[in-house]
Formats: structure tokens, sequence, C-alpha cells
């Protein structure tokens, strides 16, 4: 018999068959996103924001649904014996709930606007709407793909989650990396994939909440859906009139079983990066993913008896892994004692703070707080970053003790980390960044020297302390500002003096401060929390200086706590 092409009609009362779905899609959407919050009088944007999961889960529950045909038999051989291809038949599904959508979207857009709502909500649309065309595609693809309707939902979220999976898979990758190449960190690489290679972030969407819609939108979202729509062409004409259990394809079962394998290891690696060694944890990663593998084929193949093919695949799949795993290693290898010239650095970091570092990664690409100055970024998120030729020097050369020997002195009342992060800001525009996991030594050996030497001099320099202590030698910042302090009894923080303007001890502390002794531990002062000097031992016998701007006699900001012993000579004699 010819198969005529009848499309709209079937089309038309594929929607009129949808009248059930509308009506009750209709009611819980309006009783969740208006009844609810209006009888509770309560928070209307957490109910709007539940209604939309309603309406994913709605719109999920209902591709799936309209697509079960595909996973029994007699339905399947009833629908190819009518004179509708297989293809126009998903087609029609699928254009069916791009109008269920649609009208689901609509009952949300009346909801925002008959409340008291922040219409911000309605850029997460931006992202929602992509999202919404990608799981219809993907449930039909899903249910092409797979013998079972629960099978199809699952993935269509593996399909949906494919490329955090991969990501995750990378990151397993990094987390071995790490863990053989001195000095990279697998939280770095990562960073550094996702800023400016994988950009997951234009692949969901999710950077157009709070951006507007620029032309890589309109682009990338036409192109994701024709890709998805040329694989479900594909799969239709391969798809027998036929179940072979849980996953129709060979071929996209051994796909499945092989990324779904590496999930447990890759987590597990990731997760004990830094506290496992690295062979136990290759041996343990080996052994989970060869167990999920044979968990998961034996699951889809109904068997516990695996296949030659699916031990082939496997084997193939991890000696691939293996040398991709082996070839980024020895990628990085060739970068592990690199140190750049101080003349092509415009600015270096040298301490133990990678969020911070990351953090001004924001800042200096433009992606946040741009309302304000670097120096004044600097200042807020308590960071000190060089820009001096002699201070870069210092921290290069610093950077060679440390690719040197990973140990390092410390006294008995240390409390620091030993992780020592060293980032450059290159003229060329290009970054380099480094995190180091050191070794704490009680004993002072001889390789411990030259790190002392050189973090004292840059610790004791003026550009740190410039930075460290702002309110006392910045005079940019100092100028104008009605600067003040209180001084308090560390043995019981009974106050000494209520105010005393700062310019009454400023001399008295950059002096004590310039005189300060740095001793033997120095280097690991920059392993200590942020923007801290010395450990200046908080003595019961000294005082506590809290250094704040009175704004108006309403309105103080504190700036920064000097805990003054013994070592603060000049000033203690003042205050007593």
């Amino acid at each position: 018999m010819e198969k005529k092409n009848n499309f709209m009609p079937l089309l038309i009362y594929s929607i009129k068959e949808k009248k059930n779905w509308l009506l009750l899609s209709t009611v819980i959407i309006f009783v969740t996103t208006l009844l609810i919050p209006y009888i509770l009088r309560a928070d209307t944007e957490f109910f709007i924001m539940f209604g939309i999961f309603e309406m994913f889960a709605l719109v999920f529950i209902n591709c799936l649904v309209d697509d079960s045909f595909l996973h029994n038999e007699a339905k399947l051989t009833y629908y190819m014996s009518k004179p509708v291809p297989l293809g126009r038949k998903i087609g029609i599904n699928i254009v069916t709930n791009t109008v269920f959508t649609l009208y689901l979207l609509v009952l949300i857009l009346v909801s925002v606007f008959l409340q008291d709502v922040d219409n911000e909500i309605l850029k997460v649309f931006k992202m929602l709407i992509p999202w919404l065309m990608a799981i219809i595609l993907l449930s039909s693809l899903s249910s092409v793909l797979s013998g079972n309707t629960l099978m199809a939902g699952a993935m269509t979220i593996f399909n949906f989650c494919l490329p955090l999976i991969i990501l995750l898979v990378i990151m397993f990758i990094f987390s071995i990396l790490e863990n053989v190449v001195t000095g990279f960190s697998a939280n770095v690489l990562y960073d550094y994939f996702i800023r400016n290679i994988y950009k997951l972030d234009y692949l969901y969407f999710t950077r157009y909440v709070d951006k507007s819609i620029d032309l890589v939108y309109l682009l990338l979202l036409p192109i994701i859906l024709i890709f998805i729509g040329l694989l479900l062409i594909r799969f239709i004409k391969r798809r027998k009139n036929e179940n072979t259990g849980f996953i129709v394809f060979d071929g996209y079962k051994y796909f499945v079983a092989v990324f779904a394998c590496l999930i447990i290891p890759a987590s597990f690696s990731i997760n004990f990066s830094r506290s496992t060694g690295i062979g136990s944890r290759l041996v343990i990663s080996a052994l989970l993913a060869t167990l999920s593998y044979y968990i998961i084929i034996a699951f889809i193949e109904k068997s516990f008896r695996i296949s030659k093919s699916s031990i082939k695949v496997f084997v193939v799949s991890m000696v691939l892994f293996a040398l991709i795993t082996g070839g980024t290693v020895g990628l990085a290898s060739q970068y592990e004692n690199l140190v750049p010239r101080p003349e092509d650095v415009e600015l270096a970091y040298a301490g133990n703070q990678i969020w911070a570092v990351n953090s001004a990664e924001d800042f200096l690409e433009g992606r946040s707080y741009q309302d304000m100055s670097f120096k004044e970024w600097k200042r807020n998120h308590s960071m000190i970053i060089y820009d001096d030729i002699d201070s870069i020097r210092d921290i290069t050369d610093l950077h060679r003790e440390v690719l040197k020997d990973q140990t390092y002195y410390v006294s008995p009342d240390y409390y620091g980390t030993g992780s020592f992060v060293v980032a450059y800001w290159m003229k060329d525009g290009s970054r380099i960044i480094r995190d180091y996991r050191l070794t704490p030594e009680a004993e002072f050996r001889k390789e411990h020297e030259g790190k002392n030497e050189i973090a004292g001099k840059l610790l004791s320099s003026y550009e740190y302390k410039k930075q460290r202590y702002y309110y006392l030698y910045d005079e940019g910042y100092y100028g104008g500002r009605n600067l003040y302090a209180k001084v308090r009894t560390m043995n019981g923080y009974n106050t000494v003096i209520e105010e005393i303007d700062l310019k009454e001890i400023r001399d008295l502390l950059k002096k004590d401060i310039d005189n300060l002794y740095f001793g033997n531990t120095s280097f690991a002062e920059l392993l200590m929390s942020y923007m801290r000097s010395k450990p200046i031992a908080e003595s019961k016998q000294g005082y506590l200086v809290e250094i704040y701007e009175k704004i108006s006699d309403e309105d103080i900001n504190y700036l920064d706590e000097l805990y003054l012993n013994e070592n603060f000579t000049n000033t203690t004699e003042y205050l007593r």
C-alpha cells in the first residue's frame, strides 16, 4: 500500500488526543504556582521554580509515553502496518510535544505575571527553552535506541548529561596527572579546560541566564538540535521491528557501558587524589572500572555471561584511555620545570590560596567585579599580587628552589598548609599556574636555606607591606581617610584605648614592622593564612589593635587586626 503524506491530519489528531494531558498539566501548574503560594502566603519564586521543575517532569514523561510503542512488539507491528512511516510517526510525536511544551511555558509565564514575582526569573527561560527542546529530541532518540521505556528514560538522562560525564572522565585523567607531574593541579587544569576549551556554559546555555542572547546562542542552538535530529533519523532507519533487550543497538550498548563504568572510578580518584598514593589509586580504579563494566553489561544483556565482543570492547577502550592519559602526562612533563623569565611576567603571586588565583583570573579576564579597580579588588579579597620586577624575580628564584626540593622547615607552633601556589600572568596574555604539595620538616636542613632567604626578602619588601598593611604604607589609600584604632589587652581583651587616631601610632607601627625579624620560618609564612606576615604570637602580654575607618559616627568599616607582641617595641612602649 502506498504511504501517502498524511502528516497534518495525524498531527491534528495527535494534538487533540492531548486534551486530558493539557487539562491535568494546567491544574498541576496553576495549583502549584498560584493557589498554594496564595494560601500559604509563601515565597512565590520558590513555587515558580518548582512549577518549572514540574514542567520538565511533565514534558519528559509525556515524551516517553508517546514513544513507548517502540518497546512493545505488538504495538510496533501495528504502527508499522499502518500507512505511516516510523520516522513520520516519531516526527508527529516530536511536534506534538513541542506544542505541548509551549503551552506549559505559557502557563508558567501567566503565573509569573499574575504574581508579584521579580521578572529577573524570566532570564532562566533563555536556558530552559534549549533544555526542553533538547529533552524532546533526546527522549525520542533514546526511545529508538532502547528496548524498554524505563531504559529510554535513563538513557535520555545519560545522553543529556554525556558532556558532563566526559568532563568527569577528563578530570579523572587530570587527577592522575597531578600525582605524576610535580606542580600540576587537577583543579587548575580543570579551571583552564573549562574556561578555554570545553565551554559547558555555552553547551548547556547556562551563561545566558545572566547574559544577553548573542549570535553564538542563535547559531549553537539549531546546530545542537540538528545534530540530535540527524542521529535520530539515522537510527530510525536502522531500527528493526523487534526488541533485543534493554538497548537495541550493540554499538550504543558498548558506548554506554564504557562511559558509565568510568563514573565510579573517576569519582573515587578525584575525591581521594591527595590522600591516596597514585599506585594504589590506579589499582583500585582499574578494579572498580572492570567490576562496573561487568555489572552494566550483565544488566543490559540480561546475562551474567559476558560475550567475547564485550571483553574486546572493554580492553580496547581501556588501552585507548591509558594512551590518552599517558600522552597527557608526557605533554605536561615537558613543562614540569618551566620557570618564566621575570622580564616576561606582568603579575606574579606566591602563597597558598589557589581559589584566590582563580578569583583573580575572573577579575583580570573581565568576568567579575568590574565596578572596581584591581587594586581595590586585591584589598577586598586580601590578595597580594606583585608587579615589581624585583619581587617577580624573587618569586621565580623561589620557584626554582621549590623545584629542587619539595620540603620546608617549620617551627613547632606552625599552623599553615603544605600547599605552595605560584602564578604568573604573562605579558603575552598567557598564564602559568602551579600548585606544589610540600612536605613539612621539623629539622632544619641546608635545602631549606634558599627558600627561607628568598621568602624573607619577599615578605619584607615594600611592595608586600604596601599591600598587606595598605592603611599604613599606601599613601594613596591613607590620604583623606579617617582612620582610627581601638586597643585591647590580649589578656581578657579589656579595652585600653577606645579610640585613637591612627596617625598617632602610624610611624611607630611602620618602624616596628620594618624591624620585624623573620628568622628561619620565613618560607612557612607564605603557606599560612593569606596576607599574614610572620606568625606574630598572640601573646597574653601583648595588645590587639583593631584598625578601622570611620565613615560617619554610625558607619564604621573595620580593616584589620594587629597582634602586638614584644617585637613591636616602639608601639607597645607608646601604648603603655
